[in-house]
């Protein structure tokens, strides 16, 4: 057989033949565990014929693996929390594992859809230059390999979502499609913020608060703060406010009207998770993303309009005491004003003490690695663990004044060469203003950065890489739409 009847043959296969193998030798395995009575067993033979027929199609199709892996990834806290199984977080790398072998078949079946060269990209290249850096972090005597394992989704996860998201994330009709399954999501988590609000939290939410000691950060005097399908309120923050910004936007830029009601809707909803979670540092993200909006956009109207509402929010929270009776604005207000805040001063001495003790570790403590108040500034008995309380000062803590000047450097570089693309290459109007405000809202996640976590966890970790690949890709989606066309 030659190579290209291998193809044709491989290529032109019906599945018919392994639909009706799996269904038969299906019933076959369901009739024995009927009558051997072994439930589990019939049980795990009436799901495997589907599990099977559902791996095929994925496998058929790059697009749906990738896509299962997003609905994984976005309601993993959930699915962790409500099934309470340890190490569960392995799931996501076989998931991540399967659109990589789907890719693999339909490169070899020579799909002309998978364009390997767009791996080639500001940040796989970027990633992989950070993926050594923490390579070279193993031979820092404070780097415990356990940390390490730990810690693997920088060498095995997050390489496979930016080479997926990279090669998939090339077509218009995506964008638009991805930003409606967002939209749905944002709108599920607005709908459970509601019933953790009115019914209350469940038993595997009122576990999660008990046994983690949550209840210290979620339940305050000032009120409840709710995190929906999140880790916490800080990550559901962070991420709303993320979703505030870029649908936001895409109010102004849309122009089909049942479109413009949607993405209206969805900022909306966003808005309300971003305030019923509490956390004050999630202002910074619409805000941040408001301000890159301003340089990014080559409109004059919309320029305006993003100073005025900036202006407009800024003005409220920090020169006005309206709505101080609701104790959401009132929290959120101290942001504005941080001085004025106990937990800000308690960050501030928590990084102090972490400058103490990483001042001769300009490599930090490895990855993984914490730091103890060894010499018992804080603790007296005890050496108690000194939490890093943000992204960035995580990094900083694990990698040192080194690694957190080449992370940021690293962040710069996607940014600078994101903007470039947006604002010189891309001809399409409205494709560039939407590209924009994928752009702005990941932006505002790295502002967000310094003061809290979101940008490391998920959905925040999946969206990102998403966002980017799609304006890295904007040049070749450019290609395919004329000057004027209308996207969404």
């Amino acid at each position: 057989m030659t190579e290209k009847t291998f193809h044709r043959t491989f290529s032109d296969a019906s599945p018919k033949g392994l639909i009706y193998l799996c269904l038969v030798g299906g019933l076959l395995l369901v009739a024995y565990g009927a009558a051997t009575q072994n439930w589990q067993f019939f049980a795990g033979a009436t799901v495997l014929p589907f599990t099977i027929l559902i791996l095929i199609q994925v496998l058929k199709n790059p697009l749906w693996s990738f896509l299962f892996a997003g609905i994984i990834l976005c309601y993993f806290s959930a699915i962790y929390r409500y099934s309470n199984i340890p190490g569960l977080s392995g799931i996501i790398d076989v998931v991540l594992g399967i659109s990589l072998l789907s890719l693999i078949v339909n490169t070899i079946n020579r799909n002309p859809d998978i364009h390997w060269k767009n791996t080639i990209n500001a940040l796989t290249v970027t990633h992989f230059i950070w993926m050594l850096f923490c390579l070279f972090s193993l031979f820092s005597p404070d780097t415990e390999i356990h940390n390490f394992i730990r810690n693997r989704g920088i060498f095995v996860g997050t390489p496979l979502l930016y080479l997926l998201a990279s090669i998939l994330m090339e077509k218009p009709k995506l964008i638009k499609y991805s930003l409606f399954l967002l939209g749905i999501f944002v709108a599920t988590a607005a709908f459970k913020i509601v019933w953790q609000k009115y019914k209350g939290f469940d038993a595997a939410e009122t576990r999660f608060l008990l046994e983690e000691e949550a209840w210290r950060t979620h339940i305050l005097t000032s009120g409840k703060r709710f995190f929906s399908f999140y880790t916490d309120a800080g990550n559901m923050g962070s991420s709303m406010g993320m979703f505030v910004i870029v649908f936001g936007i895409l109010t102004l830029v849309v122009k089909q009207r049942i479109a413009q009601l949607f993405c209206l809707a969805v900022a909306l909803m966003a808005l309300y998770g971003m305030f019923m979670s509490g956390t004050r540092a999630a202002i910074v993200v619409p805000m941040g993303g408001i301000l890159l909006y301003t340089f990014l956009c080559r409109n004059f109207k919309l320029m305006l309009a993003c100073v005025f509402l900036g202006t407009l929010t800024f003005s409220f929270f920090y020169f006005t005491d309206i709505g101080e009776g609701n104790q959401y604005i009132r929290r959120m207000r101290t942001a504005f004003r941080p001085t004025e805040d106990a937990s800000f001063n308690v960050r501030l001495r928590n990084q102090e003490l972490l400058k103490y003790y990483l001042q001769d570790k300009p490599l930090g403590v490895g990855l993984g690695g914490e730091v103890y108040d060894t010499e018992h500034i804080i603790a007296k008995n005890t050496d108690w663990s000194i939490p890093p309380d943000s992204f960035y000062v995580n990094i900083w803590m694990q990698h040192g004044i080194v690694g957190l000047c080449l992370y940021i450097g690293i962040l710069a570089f996607i940014l600078l060469r994101c903007s470039y693309l947006i604002m010189f290459r891309i001809k399409n109007d409205q494709l560039r203003q939407i590209l924009a405000a994928l752009l702005c809202g990941v932006f505002g996640l790295w502002l967000n950065g310094y003061a809290g976590r979101g940008m490391g966890m998920q959905p925040s970790s999946f969206i990102i890489p998403l966002f980017l690949a799609f304006v890295l890709n904007g040049p070749f989606m450019d290609k395919t739409l004329k000057k004027n066309e209308i996207l969404i």
